[in-house]
């Protein structure tokens, strides 16, 4: 998912769309519709992901705290399906990149792409907070990971409802997110390789209460 999201987000999107100026966002896309249609496909790749690691958290974790893991597991599903509803519109900005001569229509669906998906990034973070929570209960996992978890959860629910209801502090929130970025990816980064390093070595996952 980091790797799709990479691509699709910060090279694909971040090299064609220009925020304050629908034309050459126009332009860009038209001028370059392949690689945003494999823009598209990297954001259907992490809506699948979304949910595999869903099922697959909740399998891992659920010996630890059965109904929070299933809890956890639900709302990283329900953010998916936010991203489904967001990822819709890209499918409409390639119809009006093809057949449309006017930008701000275009536009007008990113931003809403733009906007469905932050409000499910503060449904990811509740999905984070939930799993740092398990990963700290559970013994054989580094309380570390439970703590950056925590922290990224708190990040990506705090900011993202912030710019639902502090409107006019856009550019502050962009550049604390831009400071909290780094501690947010080592959290979801750090605690995946230690899955694929550790994490499936151990047959039974026990409670730090058990």
């Amino acid at each position: 998912m980091a790797i799709a999201a990479g691509y699709a987000y910060g090279y694909v999107y971040g090299s064609l769309v220009v925020q304050d100026s629908p034309e050459a966002t126009l332009d860009n896309i038209r001028s370059s519709l392949r690689m945003f249609i494999g823009g598209i496909i990297g954001w259907v790749a992490i809506f699948v992901l979304d949910i595999l690691a869903a099922w697959g958290l909740y399998r891992f974790l659920k010996e630890v705290n059965p109904r929070l893991s299933l809890a956890t597991a639900v709302v990283r599903i329900v953010y998916a399906f936010v991203l489904g509803a967001a990822i819709l519109h890209l499918f409409t900005v390639v119809d009006l990149a093809e057949n449309t001569p006017s930008a701000a229509p275009l536009m007008n669906e990113l931003k809403a792409f733009e906007s469905i998906w932050s409000k499910g990034l503060i449904i990811f973070g509740v999905h984070l907070f939930g799993l740092g929570v398990l990963t700290i209960q559970a013994r054989h996992i580094p309380t570390i990971f439970g703590g950056l978890l925590i922290f990224a959860g708190l990040c990506y629910s705090g900011i993202h409802l912030a710019r639902e209801v502090a409107t006019s502090y856009q550019d502050q929130l962009v550049k604390i997110e831009m400071v909290l970025s780094l501690p947010m990816a080592l959290a979801e980064v750090g605690f995946a390789f230690w899955l694929i390093l550790k994490g499936g070595k151990r047959d039974v996952v026990t409670s730090a209460h058990s």
